[in-house]
């Protein structure tokens, strides 16, 4: 049986949820190698190891963020040139993605080199800790190609209707990630900066992997155009949808760090807490990435053969399936929230109690809106709209989360009206998102051409 899903015909939910399983299976599996650094340091190297990785995972999740936003946009691309059976507008897309991967990874090394020392100071990181959070993050941030290499050749896999691939490329780089965190942090006591290189080697390997599995099965991934200027045209669509998805990436996790600034002003114990919370959260949210990412590939591929009511069924049945998954993982989230919070090494009764409670806030029917708000803005990312993506994020970010974080902290709620302010946060951009869709819809009633 072929990988690939063209999803302009066929059953829509049966194609949905074969695509979406492996990513779900891909995610998880990203999230085991993150779940890996901060579970083998805390139980390894004790408390102020664990803070120094749980600020420092705030920061490298803005980097990552970035990676996968322009990667997704990137993706977006490509997946319109395969539903157009475009092979040619494929090489040339894909070819553009890879010269601005390599360009805002050479950037981000250097901000990373940098600004690492200035940045954990300013968040107010505990002095024992700040000296090996700016190490991973100099590691990670430095050797930010291989993050871009394993994202890019698998977004270009994902909107080709491939799945597996990028599931099984994951598979390798959160094996060999959990393999070397135990060589590198507990065998050869490399601390904090072994867990960073252990993420680094993993993904290279894996994006190595990825693209020469792209390159032998897929003509699009052949004769890349052997400059940009070749690629111009393309090259301006991937910086119109990826910059704004980076953006709106990056923004969302930028927030997370202020949010972690806040909660260090409240002592060890709750960041501390705060970062076992925000990796436990974010376990229940990883299924309504995946299905994201499939509604982004169905709808763009959909617009691509011109067939935009179809996108927009790909939007009601990806939404539906997000909700479920999403509020699915949350209850069990909340089923096992203590067990789970102790794996990630939460050790003193303290900080136990402190993520518990994280959870139990921030991870519960909040899911509803939360998962309501991705599929939106997947949807929005692969019609062209990336500005609504980016107004979203804002909103959610520094109007939600950060805004709110400040104002019920100052009103006396203490570090529980900071958890409320993220529980809280995606409730406006899911309605925004929502009213965009309709729009959208409305505007493209009755235009599918015929196949």
């Amino acid at each position: 049986m072929s990988t690939q899903a063209f999803f302009a015909e066929g059953s829509l939910p049966r194609r949905m949820a074969s695509f979406s399983a492996p990513l779900v299976a891909a995610n998880l599996l990203q999230y085991l190698y993150q779940f890996a650094d901060m579970a083998i340091v805390g139980h390894v190297l004790g408390e102020t190891a664990l803070v120094s990785v749980s600020n420092a995972s705030s920061v490298a999740f803005v980097i990552s963020s970035i990676v996968i936003g322009l990667t997704a946009g990137g993706g977006a691309v490509v997946a319109r040139r395969a539903g157009a059976a475009d092979l040619a507008g494929q090489r040339r897309a894909f070819s553009a993605l890879l010269v601005v991967c390599a360009a805002l990874s050479a950037a981000i090394a250097a901000a990373s080199f940098f600004g690492a020392v200035p940045l954990f100071a300013a968040m107010g990181v505990p002095g024992g800790a700040a000296a090996d959070a700016a190490s991973y993050i100099r590691v990670v941030g430095g050797a930010s190609c291989c993050s871009f290499l394993m994202n890019a050749a698998c977004a270009f896999l994902k909107a080709q209707g491939d799945a597996r691939t990028p599931m099984l490329a994951m598979a390798l780089s959160a094996a060999g990630n959990v393999a070397l965190d135990l060589l590198l942090v507990a065998g050869l006591g490399m601390g904090v900066p072994g867990a960073a290189w252990a993420t680094v080697a993993s993904q290279g390997a894996a994006g190595a992997a990825a693209l020469a599995v792209a390159r032998t099965r897929l003509p699009g991934a052949r004769s890349l155009a052997p400059s940009l200027r070749d690629a111009r045209a393309e090259a301006l669509e991937v910086l119109r949808l990826g910059v704004p998805g980076a953006v709106q990436q990056a923004v969302i996790n930028v927030s997370y760090v202020a949010v972690t600034a806040i909660l260090n002003s409240y002592g060890a114990d709750v960041a501390a807490a705060a970062g076992v919370g925000l990796k436990a959260s974010t376990l229940a949210g990883l299924p309504c990435w995946a299905v994201g990412q499939a509604i982004t590939t169905a709808a763009a591929q959909c617009v691509g053969a011109g067939r935009p009511a179809r996108a927009v069924e790909s939007l009601r049945v990806g939404l539906a399936l997000a909700v479920g998954v999403t509020l699915a993982m949350q209850a069990l989230v909340q089923i096992f929230a203590p067990q789970l919070v102790a794996a990630l090494g939460a050790r003193t009764p303290e900080v136990v109690d402190a993520a518990v409670l994280y959870l139990r806030v921030t991870c519960s029917v909040n899911g509803l809106f939360y998962a309501a708000m991705y599929a939106f803005d997947s949807f929005a990312l692969a019609v062209g709209a990336p500005r609504v993506v980016l107004a979203n994020s804002l909103s959610d970010a520094f109007l939600g989360r950060v805004g709110l974080a400040v104002l019920l902290g100052a009103a006396g709620f203490g570090y529980l009206g900071v958890f409320a302010a993220q529980a809280a946060s995606p409730a406006l951009p899911s309605v925004v998102g929502a009213l965009y869709a309709r729009h959208w819809a409305k505007r493209h009633a009755g235009q599918d051409e015929t196949l």
